[in-house]
């Protein structure tokens, strides 16, 4: 799922409420499709059953160098933490070996492309 101004937070109180209880979260996609203070409003009611996050919507500032020497300072972050039916991983869907052979082969193709004067047909675009 992308994350975009339409699925931002689209799994929000209402929706969480909604959940079957005792539903596990499951997120492997983009942080900021989860608004992570109803997520801790969930689990704290029991109405979740837990969560396995891959990814989080400020993940940058923990998951992408160590930090083990310093604080946890985002709040929701801490939480999440203490929850013994979370699990919180720092972003590490895409590291299987076909995704980074994928990866590989697609910089490799685009580079190759490149350097043939071939028009980019693999550009990102927002």
């Amino acid at each position: 799922m992308p994350l975009t101004a339409e699925t931002h937070h689209m799994v929000d109180a209402e929706r969480l409420a909604r959940a079957k209880k005792g539903l596990v979260l499951l997120n492997t996609s983009r942080g900021g499709l989860v608004d992570a203070a109803a997520l801790v409003a969930a689990l704290k009611s029991d109405h979740l059953g837990g969560a396995g996050l891959d990814v989080y919507e400020e993940e940058s500032e923990y998951f992408f160098r160590d930090r083990s020497d310093h604080a946890v300072l985002d709040d929701l972050l801490a939480r999440l933490m203490t929850f013994p039916n979370v699990l919180i991983t720092s972003h590490q869907a895409f590291l299987t070996h076909e995704a980074l052979d994928n990866i590989a082969e697609a910089t490799l193709a685009s580079v190759a492309e490149h350097f043939a004067g071939a028009p980019l047909t693999r550009a990102v675009r927002p």
